[in-house]
């Protein structure tokens, strides 16, 4: 029964890790939100159940949220740079004839070489 409570920390470390890797590599993406990995205890309602699943048995993750806090807001020289302050996103198309839309808070604007105004994602 202990082996199984110590994989089940090692593997929640695991993806705990994974989610600060991920928010360390983005850190200074524009618009990123950085994510949190919330964990949960094991507890079985019964002592019949397999050893995975009884009491004291471990930690599991119950989600990786990302967190929509308001990050700093930096000045730059491009006019189109936008920020959104509060809740909100930029509403974007992948591409003009397309009716799909995505959502993003990256607020880095640009003109192309046709004079639409694209995100910097393109």
């Amino acid at each position: 029964m202990s082996f199984y409570t110590s994989l089940s920390g090692l593997q929640a470390s695991q993806t705990e890790m994974s989610t600060i890797s991920h928010n360390l590599a983005n850190v200074s993406t524009n618009g990123f939100k950085k994510s949190r990995t919330d964990f949960a205890d094991v507890i079985a309602s019964s002592v019949s159940v397999a050893p995975s699943q009884q009491i004291g048995s471990g930690v599991m993750v119950k989600g990786n949220r990302q967190q929509f806090a308001q990050g700093n807001l930096i000045q730059s020289s491009n006019a189109l740079d936008l920020a959104v302050s509060g809740d909100g996103f930029f509403v974007v198309k992948p591409d003009s004839a397309s009716s799909q839309v995505n959502f993003t808070r990256n607020g880095g604007f640009l003109v192309d070489a046709n004079r639409f105004v694209v995100d910097l994602e393109r």
